[in-house]
């Protein structure tokens, strides 16, 4: 997928741009905890978000279902980096059943 959003992280209305990514923290003796979240680029809201001790694609995809739950009307332009959840197969299928643009870099 192409970089559509272009760094333009302007949005005019709520759901219209939506940006996603995971990260890590790291607790007790070395373990970490995966953190996957999407935030709206209006407004800046965090609008779904999961937590696991693995880094997957179940997490990613629990993630983006779950913005569509509690938004099911959107059909936003979703930005992520070019992570191996990202370019899976399941990730573009969920997007593309759901009218989601999928823009990456």
């Amino acid at each position: 997928a192409e970089n559509i959003l272009n760094r333009n992280f302007k949005a005019e209305k709520s759901n219209e741009k939506w940006v996603t990514d995971v990260t890590y923290l790291s607790y007790g003796n070395n373990q970490k905890a995966y953190f996957s979240a999407v935030k709206d680029l209006y407004g800046g809201k965090i609008i779904s978000y999961a937590v696991s001790k693995r880094n997957d694609n179940f997490l990613v995809l629990s993630t983006i279902k779950s913005a569509l739950e509690s938004n099911p009307e959107a059909k936003p332009l979703l930005h992520s980096d070019r992570g191996f959840q990202y370019t899976s197969q399941q990730y573009s299928k969920l997007l593309s059943d759901n009218g989601i643009r999928k823009s990456m870099s």
